[in-house]
């Protein structure tokens, strides 16, 4: 796991001033929603500005939170954001490849939200290993069709818990909800 010292900057180009203004969206509140009260760890995959991490805590949700990208200039971006909203002691950043950084046995829910289908389906696959040593929740919301990751659920043994469509922006946005069949 590589975490980027937030006392100096990566070489990195600016990330665009859009990332000051994000808000949590009815998007990312849904995605929320989808983690159940309790949760011990949430890991958030393809995590950037961390605004996922940060709802989940306010909303009480979950009692510590990863964030995983594979941009050492969005986590240190996300870092930025967490101290200003007092969250950097309950979010762990790390610079990865999807579930390669975290250990599944400590975690209870992970959400990979925001990448294409085949990426999502991609991140799954190299990362099956260690969701299997533990009952992990997972929370989907593939953007541009949602056939392959349904499939890649019911090929390695989850059953579909919820399937949500949620409107913002003018678009749908699909979020599936996923547990290990018993």
């Amino acid at each position: 796991m590589t975490v980027p010292d937030a006392s100096t900057s990566p070489a990195r180009t600016e990330l665009p001033s859009v990332t000051r203004r994000l808000g949590i969206t009815p998007r990312m509140r849904a995605l929320a929603a989808c983690v159940p009260f309790g949760t011990r760890v949430f890991v958030d995959v393809g995590s950037n500005h961390c605004i996922l991490p940060i709802a989940v805590l306010r909303a009480g949700r979950a009692q510590r939170c990863v964030g995983v990208d594979s941009s050492q200039a969005a986590v240190f971006d996300a870092r930025r954001r967490l101290r200003r909203v007092r969250m950097d002691q309950r979010v762990d950043l790390c610079v990865g490849d999807g579930l390669l950084p975290i250990g599944g046995d400590e975690v209870d829910v992970v959400c990979i939200a925001g990448l294409g289908p085949r990426v999502v389906t991609s991140l799954l696959e190299r990362g099956v290993a260690r969701l299997v040593a533990a009952q992990v929740r997972l929370v989907l919301n593939p953007f541009g069709g949602s056939a392959a990751p349904r499939e890649w659920l019911s090929a390695n043994g989850f059953a579909l818990r919820e399937d949500l469509l949620v409107a913002e922006r003018g678009r749908s946005y699909t979020i599936l909800v996923a547990e290990r069949s018993a």
